[in-house]
């Protein structure tokens, strides 16, 4: 079901409406374990004063852990839930705000505007850093891009971006501290390779 939202910021205040998010509230997921756990662990502010709607948008399960991805009018949240040691237990790995109108997309399609890549894993009894862990990548593409990749050496996120906001949000399994590798696909099939020190440069050839 697709859930239609609206702003109403007053008209003296320009550039300061947020964009309406796009990803479809999955009605589905409501009644799975791992997401009334997620949304649980979501700020209760951030729940009550989320606009319009709020609730999940996907539900990402590697082999005991789930990562649940929520949209509201205001932020997008990944929160991961992981077996505890008498219950299962939810973190939230990152929020991240949607842009607001007037946010400039005319740079160049190889870069990520607001990129914020962010790691979570639990550590060794040792409390050694741990060697997998979970991975969200989160960041604003340049106007006409229209679908993303992001991989890393153990698992791969692709979905497409919003014409409105084209806002690029991951969520993905890989090794602690690995650098992600993320291209994006333009209108006209082109992919490109996007270029940051914190991600994987491109393969020379």
């Amino acid at each position: 079901m697709s859930i239609r939202i609206s702003s109403n910021t007053p008209e003296d205040e320009p550039g300061n409406t947020l964009f309406p998010v796009r990803d479809r509230i999955d009605e589905d997921l409501r009644t799975h374990p791992a997401v009334r756990l997620a949304s649980e662990a979501v700020p209760l502010m951030h729940r009550t004063t989320a606009g319009e709607r709020f609730g999940p948008v996907r539900l990402i399960e590697r082999d005991s852990d789930f990562a649940v991805v929520f949209a509201a009018d205001t932020t997008r949240w990944a929160v991961l839930v992981r077996p505890g040691k008498d219950s299962p237990e939810a973190s939230v790995i990152i929020g991240v705000p949607n842009p607001r109108v007037g946010f400039g997309r005319s740079f160049r399609a190889s870069y990520l505007e607001r990129l914020n890549v962010h790691q979570s894993g639990d550590p060794s009894v040792a409390k050694e850093t741990p060697e997998f862990g979970w991975m969200a990548l989160a960041g604003i593409a340049a106007e006409g891009v229209s679908q993303f990749e992001v991989r890393s050496s153990l698992d791969t996120d692709t979905g497409g971006v919003g014409a409105d906001d084209g806002v690029v949000f991951a969520v993905l399994r890989a090794r602690w501290r690995e650098k992600l590798h993320v291209t994006v696909t333009l209108a006209s099939g082109e992919t490109v390779p996007i270029h940051h020190p914190s991600l994987r440069p491109e393969r020379l050839s």
